[in-house]
């Protein structure tokens, strides 16, 4: 699921490596990030397993055409190969916009191959993707190895979908950048085709013709006549307004009908107009959330990281819930309760 980051007009897109373990996706990823200009990346993040590693980076590519007036920035991810990890899989897998799949060629690894495939398969299909209709391109790689399955058989047990393919070597770095470059192909397709179709909107110059702004009506005090209305209250909520908080007629919470708890009470808050208090329960809703989630990682940025929350938004809510009360406003409180919402939709989603 690709994620708009309006001021710096761009568009972020998930690319998942795939595969069974040791097929060459961690040397995939390296040879892609030592391929890019180092201005134009960020910082490659290696987030070890016993065993196997979940690495990441993003970085801007080169010579694309803008989405919707907005730059693409791919933001590149590889899976854990081994069984036991497929909780991290799948969450590493959620809000993808599309796969590389890096197949191991040799003889000894087709049956870890077909397995991992229909693992993707099923996993894609839990979060209601169809993998034929998705943009997926397959790496077969360690193809100077001996004894290597020819690519027609490999195509024939893998490729159902007639995806693009790509004959790989990773350890050398031949052909990665090609296959990047057929999956960047295929999400930015997707992405166009996804976007609304919206005539242009038409704008009232200022000056000369332009309607007069009118000025806001009075609101009515509770006895009936007109006057200001009593100032709402600063700070948490009472006890029991935090055990049952009432929905208003418009609430996010209603998204979350089990866990919905701390987005009602942010909201609450918003609305009470206590913004450092707002900040502050958005924060520890989301480190609840974190928490909750069923993965083998420790530490909440690392898992922040693998539900797909922007870094830098999760250390800009740490440092906002950091700082006095008194100096968070109506914009700190909103950005907070937006990234809880997004972080729940997120993990309801696994």
């Amino acid at each position: 699921m690709s994620i708009v980051n309006a001021p710096a007009r761009e568009i972020a897109a998930k690319v998942v490596y795939y595969g069974p373990g040791l097929s060459g996706k961690t040397t995939s990823l390296k040879q892609v990030y030592a391929g890019v200009r180092p201005e134009s990346r960020g910082q490659l993040i290696s987030l070890s397993t016993e065993g196997d590693r979940t690495l990441f980076f993003d970085f801007l590519p080169l010579r694309i055409e803008p989405i919707g007036g907005l730059t693409l920035r791919l933001q590149l991810y590889t899976v854990p190969g081994q069984v036991f990890y497929d909780a991290t899989r799948k969450l590493v897998l959620n809000g993808a916009d599309g796969v590389v799949f890096v197949a191991d060629s040799q003889a000894t690894a087709l049956e870890a191959n077909l397995e991992s495939m229909s693992n993707l398969e099923g996993n894609l299909a839990e979060m209601s993707i169809d993998l034929s209709a998705f943009p997926l391109v397959l790496q077969y790689n360690k193809r100077d190895l001996p004894d290597v399955v020819p690519i027609a058989e490999l195509s024939r047990r893998l490729n159902r979908f007639g995806a693009p393919e790509c004959a790989t070597v990773a350890s050398r770095g031949e052909g990665i950048l090609q296959a990047l470059r057929e999956v960047t192909r295929l999400v930015v397709k997707d992405l166009k085709s996804r976007q609304p179709h919206r005539s242009p909107a038409r704008v009232r110059p200022a000056g000369k013709g332009a309607e007069p702004s009118r000025p806001a009506a009075p609101a009515k005090a509770a006895g009936g006549s007109d006057g200001p209305a009593p100032p709402s209250p600063a700070g948490p909520p009472p006890a029991a307004a935090r055990e049952r908080v009432p929905l208003p007629a418009l609430s996010l919470a209603r998204l979350f009908p089990e866990e919905g708890a701390g987005v009602a009470e942010v909201e609450l808050l918003v609305r009470e107009r206590a913004y450092g208090p707002a900040v502050r329960r958005a924060a520890e809703s989301l480190s609840d959330v974190l928490a909750g989630l069923a993965v083998e990682e420790q530490g909440a940025a690392a898992r922040a990281l693998l539900l797909g929350l922007d870094g830098r938004e999760y250390l800009h809510l740490r440092k906002l819930a950091a700082r006095p009360d008194a100096l968070a406003t109506e914009r700190d409180a909103l950005f907070a309760l937006y990234l809880l919402v997004s972080a729940t939709l997120k993990a309801e989603r696994i």
